[in-house]
């Protein structure tokens, strides 16, 4: 009789095992979705912030401001093209700011590195990058 028992008992220890073995499997099989999503989710937030501040713009061009938050979204989206121009006009705007100098020269230099390449986009220091003060 206590064979039985022990023997079931292990078999119950051993299924519930491979199940949760095939839960963990399982779970993390789904993490590149989950990832995918965040990555949707933030690329959709980014935008929202692009917009809020692109509108902004439209009523006060020289909004600094709106105008560094604008370089921020871009830079994060690694939208380039869109963070040198953006740049460009806070540049114009503040001639002496060594700090957007430094980064409108460093984005210069990767479009033109990608123009030799073919492509644009984002670097790991580009994403890093601090947001212009």
């Amino acid at each position: 009789m206590t064979k039985i028992v022990v023997i079931g008992s292990g078999i119950s220890f051993l299924g519930g095992s491979i199940l949760g073995i095939g839960g963990m499997i399982s779970s993390s099989l789904d993490r590149p979705a989950v990832n995918e999503n965040a990555a949707q989710s933030q690329n959709a937030q980014l935008q929202a912030e692009e917009k809020g501040f692109a509108t902004v713009l439209q009523r006060e061009p020289n909004n600094q401001t709106a105008l560094k938050g604008l370089v921020s979204s871009r830079m994060r989206r690694g939208d380039i093209l869109g963070t040198k121009a953006a740049l460009e006009r806070l540049v114009k705007l503040n001639p002496t700011n060594t700090q957007y100098k430094e980064l409108l020269d460093a984005i210069n230099k990767q479009v033109a590195e990608s123009k030799n390449v073919g492509t644009l986009k984002p670097t790991g220091s580009q994403q890093s990058a601090p947001t212009p003060k």
